[in-house]
């Protein structure tokens, strides 16, 4: 009963989204990315968990793409799926059939209580409505700095092309390499650099790379007076908040506060509280 009510207050009620009213708590134009969907409420990186970020009028969504044994693009944050399902493994070593075979736990109460990893086109498929209608973004995160996964800039180009939500899109990473040939394979596209800090993030983009966002931990905003020093976009991520079935406390954010220091907006696992 405690994880349903837990469900029911964090986003899976039309009368909570109803409620929120498009900005951050205490600040204007503050942008506030779901990050890897409503995962605080709902299994991360799953349909459920975008779903219920869809619903609330959050910037955009954040999720992280790998390639499966058979060059398939599927929504998953680790490189094994240990943590997240009932199997064991590198992703890399299933084929898309084999990952979908595994579970994945969500709320013991719904039928079916179990849900699995998603490929990108089913993330595209149920987020295009709320792109065009609502200017949803979607940041896709390439976990290529563990596993290279070579190609998949070029299959993740093709697919949103194919989409065409060319407009809608972020890609960030950790590997510089990954955000470079996608600037390079397409220009107009939008890029930013995933870094534990924000003086390495602004010293990447001093070195001469054509970047449009600094991602930085936010416990490293290093960099005293921000917006004298960069225009860019500073999107915060790090914050200490749990991931769905864990039900502790999190940490709260003050968006005015962030924005007087330079920052643009947050990550979060809990989007919802954000909402008026």
């Amino acid at each position: 009963m405690k994880s349903f009510i837990r469900m029911l207050g964090f986003g899976a009620v039309g009368l909570l989204f109803s409620a929120c009213s498009g900005s951050a708590k205490g600040s204007e134009n503050f942008e506030i990315w779901a990050h890897r969907g409503c995962s605080y409420a709902w299994p991360e990186n799953t349909i459920q968990s975008f779903r219920a970020a869809a619903e609330l009028p959050v910037t955009g969504i954040e999720l992280d793409i790998q390639l499966t044994k058979d060059n398939k693009i599927v929504v998953i944050h680790d490189e094994t799926v240990d943590r997240t399902t009932d199997g064991s493994g590198n992703v890399q070593d299933f084929t898309l059939a084999e990952l979908k075979a595994l579970k994945i736990q969500t709320h013991p109460e719904l039928e079916p209580a179990y849900t699995e990893i998603p490929t990108m086109e089913e993330v595209l498929d149920l987020l295009k409505p709320y792109c065009l209608s609502k200017g949803l973004r979607i940041n896709i995160e390439l976990k290529t700095s563990r596993v290279r996964y070579e190609g998949i800039e070029d299959m993740i180009l093709a697919l949103v092309h194919d989409y065409g939500l060319e407009d809608y899109i972020v890609y960030s990473s950790f590997n510089p390499d990954s955000i470079m040939l996608i600037k390079e394979k397409l220009p107009s596209a939008q890029v930013a650099i995933l870094n534990g800090s924000l003086l390495a993030c602004m010293d990447f983009a001093r070195d001469g790379h054509n970047i449009d966002g600094l991602h930085p931990h936010i416990k490293q905003l290093n960099v005293a007076d921000i917006r004298a020093k960069t225009s860019l976009p500073v999107r915060a991520w790090g914050s200490a908040e749990p991931f769905y079935p864990d039900a502790g406390k999190y940490e709260k954010q003050k968006p005015r506060k962030l924005q007087k220091l330079g920052v643009t907006g947050i990550f979060t696992n809990v989007p919802e509280f954000y909402c008026k």
